[in-house]
């Protein structure tokens, strides 16, 4: 195994970038170093020398890079484990063929891409984006923004504070607190919002079921349509915006063989 101990007293921002394996993040309240342990699971021994692991300063901020070596010929598959503590509030952005992805802790803006692996991310200030052809995502509190695309696999957040788009090919969908403008779009897989409290929701379903819970003290205006489902609803369905001086929630709910329940959330 390789230790290695850098030092990162401002602002920090990693970058992880391997085949596959498995990459382990959690962040220290305080600190100003950024500790990695980086392991070959499966791969030649050659390759934990051969990997990247440095700190670049540019204008106060520090830039970390964990990066496996390039095979020549591309042949065989090379499996790693990278464990890395660092500054709260540090930037993250990885980029695997094949890894799960597991972060504790608050960080900043937060981007993952992988061919295949879960990401599961506890709290994120800034900005999620996220790039999975097969794999679930989840993450506890979003304050930004969150993109998300994933061909397979589940998606949940918390509490999402910014804006919001999801793409989901096959796969549920569950977002349990939205106080922005929220984007669902899924071909098979039900989609489903705890808790709305302003903005536009646009959901869009093919085969799976849509489930939208409109906060309390938030006004409504719906728009909501089912080709072969079952609709229902405990609010009024129609032209008209529900009275009253709260926050507006625009609802737009279409779905081809699935069912539509809106409800008070």
């Amino acid at each position: 195994m390789r230790t290695e101990t850098l030092t990162t007293p401002g602002p920090t921002a990693i970058s992880v970038r391997i085949p596959a394996g498995t990459i382990a993040l959690e962040t220290r309240p305080g600190a100003d170093t950024t500790d990695v342990q980086l392991e070959v699971l499966h791969g030649g021994g050659e390759l934990e020398s051969e990997a990247t692991i440095e700190v670049r300063e540019r204008g106060g901020r520090f830039e970390v890079v964990v990066e496996s070596p390039r095979r020549r010929f591309g042949f065989g598959r090379d499996e790693y484990r990278v464990a890395v503590s660092l500054p709260e509030g540090a930037d993250v952005e990885t980029s695997t063929g094949s890894a799960d992805v597991r972060a504790t802790g608050r960080y900043g803006r937060f981007a993952a891409k992988s061919g295949s692996g879960e990401v599961d991310v506890d709290e994120i200030a800034g900005d999620l984006e996220v790039k999975v052809a097969s794999g679930d995502v989840s993450a506890r509190t979003v304050a930004g923004n969150a993109s998300i695309n994933t061909a397979s696999g589940d998606v949940e957040l918390g509490k999402l504070a910014g804006q919001g788009r999801i793409r989901s090919a096959s796969g549920d969908v569950l977002v349990h607190e939205a106080d922005s403008d929220l984007s669902i779009t899924s071909a098979s897989g039900d989609q489903k919002v705890g808790s709305a409290a302003a903005g536009e929701l646009n959901l869009r379903s093919a085969s799976g079921d849509v489930h939208v819970g409109i906060r309390r003290g938030s006004r409504v205006y719906v728009d909501a349509r089912s080709a072969a489902g079952d609709m229902e609803s405990e609010l009024e369905l129609g032209d008209a915006e529900s009275s009253g001086d709260g926050p507006m929630v625009e609802l737009s709910a279409v779905t081809a063989s699935g069912d539509v329940r809106i409800a008070r959330a």
